[in-house]
């Protein structure tokens, strides 16, 4: 499982970020570790409350989050995880699981998910989304139910292949995560469950 680090970066003079979890264009060097864990959303938390700080503080440093054992483009040494750009996927509605909000994320996410949309959103956007789209299910009695699934920056493997006469064929892999929304939301009822005597794995929680 990989490792995390929310590391310190100098925010460069004029940039405005679009996100407490944003990147300069040309981030610096990394300095100090503010926090490090397998737990991508906990480290993701320390630096955007660092970054909230920041701003209201004026301070210059800005942190950012690596995995210190990949490769990327943007860092010497590291693969740079924010920001991260979110998207709604569909996933089968659990046997015998029963929400109690519609930002509800059951622990038994099934494998087969697809994205309702290509344009990423923003954090904001994703859970107002889920939320809509979560309200008609529970309404209509649906066969699928909505997540946020956040993909980190920098891919973790990328592939350029080209074939004449004209054609390039670029397959990047990213890790994905499944949030679950800050506040509003659980695990929902899972009494019913035919498999409730089976330890579920935990969904993280979003920053």
């Amino acid at each position: 499982m990989a490792r995390y680090q929310a590391v310190l970066i100098d925010r460069p003079e004029g940039w405005q970020p679009n996100s407490f979890d944003d990147v300069p264009y040309h981030p610096g060097p990394p300095g100090e570790v503010l926090d490090e864990g397998e737990a991508f959303f906990d480290v993701l938390h320390t630096a955007i409350e660092h970054n909230r700080c920041a701003i209201d503080e004026g301070n210059k440093n800005w942190a950012i989050v690596v995995d210190p054992e990949g490769e990327g483009q943007l860092l010497a040494h590291g693969r740079v995880c924010t920001p991260l750009r979110y998207q709604i996927a569909s996933i089968w509605w659990p046997s015998g699981w029963e929400p109690q909000s519609p930002l509800d994320v059951p622990n038994c996410v099934c494998r087969e998910q697809n994205a309702i949309q290509d344009k990423p959103l923003n954090y904001e956007q994703a859970v107002a989304t889920m939320e809509g789209l979560n309200r008609q299910a529970i309404d209509r009695a649906g066969a699928y139910w909505y997540v946020i699934v956040a993909a980190e920056n920098e891919p973790i493997s990328r592939k350029v292949t080209f074939e004449p006469p004209c054609l390039q064929t670029t397959v990047e892999v990213r890790r994905l995560h499944i949030a679950e929304p800050a506040s509003g939301g659980g695990r929902g009822n899972c009494e019913h469950c035919p498999a409730r005597s089976v330890d579920c794995p935990a969904v993280p929680e979003a920053g």
